[in-house]
């Protein structure tokens, strides 16, 4: 089996992460794509970011309807930062029979020499990578373009920065998200509108 590991903050998930996931499975011929939020983003401010108990529902209500995702909760279950080697070294222990891929976003390869033990990582699986808004078009450093491919997903001008903005705005976010993800939102009342 042949299985794209695509993590995350989805501090919201949103429509453009359903369809780089299922843009990159489809063009790599990949049997699965395991969405993994991350417990504590090491790259990524805290201040912003709803309980991981809430994005790990808002991610598992994104993937319901498509039997090729599914939401892995490693990242999760482990205490501390949420470090990709670590989740990997899990991952194939696990499941040795498993090809797996990492989805990157490309502003994620731009930093990627900067990532915890980022030559464990190239060795022990190759990339997958999507175009993200403002990301430069090379990688800095070439130890780590030896297994990397690139997918033709369109580059869709949405973010999670962008959708917690307009909540906090009182601006709709319908269709930016997957309706069951905005329903939790309203319901949760995460990325609450100032006043």
């Amino acid at each position: 089996m042949t299985v794209g590991l695509f993590g995350g903050s989805f501090n919201p998930p949103h429509v453009a992460h359903l369809v780089v996931a299922e843009v990159v499975r489809d063009q790599f011929g990949l049997d699965e794509v395991w969405w993994i939020p991350n417990a504590t983003p090491p790259h990524k401010p805290n201040d912003e970011l709803a309980a991981v108990q809430h994005r790990l529902a808002m991610t598992e209500r994104t993937v319901e309807g498509n039997p090729a995702f599914r939401v892995c909760g490693v990242e999760v279950e482990r205490d501390g930062v949420s470090y990709t080697v670590e989740t990997l070294r899990v991952l194939q222990d696990q499941h040795p029979d498993t090809d797996f891929a990492l989805i990157l976003g490309s502003d994620s390869l731009d930093h990627f020499a900067d990532w915890h033990r980022p030559d464990e990582i190239a060795e022990r699986v190759p990339f997958i990578v999507y175009k993200r808004p403002g990301a430069i078009e090379s990688v800095a450093d070439p130890r780590f373009v030896n297994d990397v491919r690139y997918a033709a997903a369109p580059v869709m001008e949405i973010s999670g920065t962008e959708v917690r903005a307009r909540r906090r705005a009182g601006r709709s976010i319908r269709y930016l998200v997957p309706e069951a993800v905005r329903a939790y939102i309203d319901t949760h009342d995460l990325y609450r509108p100032t006043d």
